[in-house]
């Protein structure tokens, strides 16, 4: 695991939270309310694996995509030399190599967290408009529960949790910006 030294001291705030949370759009909404860089990590594993992350789960199957996970968020954290915002993975946090890289380069973690059924809700209304589930592991209404219920606890141990339930994405960026005291073009 790479020590703290190993990353530059730029600030990086990452948001977490289970599939459908809003990780991408709050990113979005956060890195332009701050001027900073956004980074969405499956957007970076895409790209650099020339895949979708359906593809990659349904081809070479999970332990290769958190692989190239792994890879994709050390890349960012080493490349970072301007604040960022990086929008996680649903399952980046959970896993314990990337929470400790996370951890090592002092990354500021946010959880986005959302009731289950608007979670699911989310998932089935994306399904629809695309014509199929862009979500591997939504396909399976127990499995999305089951998982849900495992990876809570884990999200809970970010450094800020924000109940997103009825806020709009700049609503939620003001609040994390407010929490962690950041303004507008600091490097926190």
């Amino acid at each position: 695991m790479p020590s703290s030294d190993e990353f530059g001291r730029t600030t990086i705030v990452a948001l977490t939270g289970f599939m459908a949370a809003g990780k991408s759009t709050v990113g979005r909404a956060l890195a332009c309310m701050l001027e900073w860089r956004f980074v969405d990590l499956d957007c970076e594993i895409e790209r650099t694996a020339r895949q979708s992350v359906r593809e990659i789960f349904a081809k070479r199957g999970e332990a290769v995509f958190r692989e190239l996970e792994g890879d994709a968020l050390r890349r960012i954290l080493h490349g970072a030399d301007s604040p960022t915002v990086v929008a996680l993975g649903g399952g980046t946090f959970v896993q314990p190599q990337t929470a400790g890289c996370l951890r090592a380069a002092a990354v500021r973690v946010v959880f986005l967290e959302l009731p289950l059924e608007e979670l699911l809700q989310r998932c089935r209304a994306m399904g629809q408009h695309s014509g199929k589930n862009p979500r591997p592991l939504a396909a399976d209404q127990e499995a999305f529960r089951s998982l849900y219920v495992q990876r809570l606890p884990l999200y809970r141990e970010a450094d800020l949790v924000v109940n997103a339930e009825g806020k709009t994405p700049e609503e939620i960026a003001r609040e994390i910006t407010k929490s962690f005291g950041l303004g507008v073009g600091e490097s926190g």
